[in-house]
């Protein structure tokens, strides 16, 4: 939910519970578990791999440096072909919500049928890369017992993680370093993530490099231009394809904090760390000069709105992306979703009264191409909210999902060598 705010004067009168569904309408949403056949996740492999920790994608130039899929392959007559394209598909999904009446659960998706229903829609869709955005965590739901069946922490640590039950089997699993909020799944039939055995869930499997300044409580109000949120994050894996390695970075760096705290200094620096090396002193850039990457996520930046937000000092952050992405010569373009005219469709509900907010991007290196949908609520002809046949969205209030799906349709190209 973590949503950019917009620096509109008025915007700070405008904040917004709602009674667990599973709770009411006659007691019986257990039931709902059946919809659309979403119990059928209990087959994830190598789940008892929970606790795995090994690997932080190589970040000391381990194997990464060695890969060598997609190099050009010898034919019969001694000489090279070049690396076979391969087509897949992406989604990107902040699960999270604004949601004051269960503060045990916060922005977390608490209601067990609702999870249920979103997961099922996500195994589905069965996207070949997968990045879920705000997911729930072990540190949310140990801190307290939950004795509600009907709710997403009751006996968290005897049953599937939740990216786990969202994402379904068939999938290496890999979450964030530093809060496990932030969850890349890659199918195992599209690739292999680096150092993760395929199927596997590895809860702190993906690169995190450390936050650029200190860390702060966004949800608590915590947050000023000074810091940076604590589970804000820019996280990174290797997948080795058929058509050579793929870099996918998770995007999901720090939000605006109100009207007047643009939090701008860490969600440009953290930018910053997917394409410059040393923003962490010995750190190299996620994306490494060469390689084919998906940068893709919740990016917390609004380009069409960029002269409100500005009202009250620059967003370098909007400047690093026209530095690095679209330019005649940049290195990577975005697949964002637009309209005839070229207009992004809003990717979140929230304060849309004010106009476009599209602030999740598909972004992806010149070797890739393809097109995206934005799932939104009348926005983009043809599609709609991924959770809309949900039976108890009535019933949700400000616990209903307030960002729209993106999915993708692409193709990897290597360059010929």
């Amino acid at each position: 939910m973590r949503t950019t705010c917009l620096a509109l004067t008025f915007l700070v009168l405008a904040f917004l519970g709602c009674d667990d569904p599973a709770s009411n309408a006659n007691n019986s949403t257990n039931n709902v578990n059946n919809v659309n056949n979403v119990n059928n996740v209990n087959n994830i492999n190598n789940v008892n791999n929970i606790n795995n920790v090994n690997n932080v994608n190589n970040q000391d130039g381990g194997p990464d440096g060695d890969v060598t899929d997609g190099d050009l392959d010898a034919d019969a007559d001694g000489g090279t072909v070049d690396p076979t394209p391969v087509n897949f598909t992406a989604l990107t999904f902040n699960v999270g919500h604004g949601d004051a009446d269960y503060p045990n659960y916060p922005l977390r998706l608490w209601s067990q049928s609702y999870e249920d229903y979103v997961g099922a829609v996500i195994r589905q869709m069965s996207p070949d890369i997968v990045v879920l955005q705000e997911v729930l965590s072990g540190k949310t739901c140990e801190i307290f017992t939950e004795i509600d069946p009907n709710k997403t922490c009751y006996e968290w640590d005897t049953r599937l993680r939740p990216a786990v039950r969202l994402i379904g089997p068939g999938y290496s699993i890999v979450c964030d370093q530093r809060e496990q909020v932030e969850c890349i799944g890659v199918k195992t039939t599209f690739g292999t993530i680096d150092g993760v055995e395929p199927g596997a869930y590895v809860e702190t499997g993906a690169h995190t490099p450390a936050l650029p300044l200190p860390g702060c409580v966004w949800a608590a109000g915590e947050c000023d231009d000074d810091t940076c949120d604590d589970e804000s994050t820019v996280s990174d894996v290797l997948v080795h394809t058929a058509a050579g390695p793929l870099r996918v970075v998770h995007m999901h760096p720090s939000a605006q904090v109100s009207a007047f705290v643009s939090g701008d200094p860490c969600r440009a620096q953290q930018l910053r760390q997917v394409f410059e090396n040393g923003i962490i002193p010995g750190d190299v850039s996620m994306v490494r000069p060469g390689e084919q990457a998906v940068v893709i996520g919740d990016w917390n930046v609004g380009l069409e709105v960029y002269n409100v937000r500005t009202m009250f000092g620059p967003s370098e952050a909007d400047d690093v992306w026209y530095q690095y992405i679209g330019c005649g010569t940049c290195a990577f373009h975005d697949l964002d979703p637009r309209d005839g005219g070229g207009q992004r469709y809003a990717t979140t509900s929230a304060n849309a009264w004010v106009g476009i907010v599209a602030i999740d991007h598909v972004v992806v290196t010149r070797a890739i191409t393809g097109t995206c949908e934005v799932h939104d609520d009348g926005g983009m002809p043809g599609t709609e909210r991924l959770d809309e046949g949900y039976p108890y969205l009535n019933q949700l209030g400000d616990s209903r999902i307030d960002h729209y799906g993106i999915s993708c349709e692409m193709t990897l190209t290597p360059p010929a060598r």
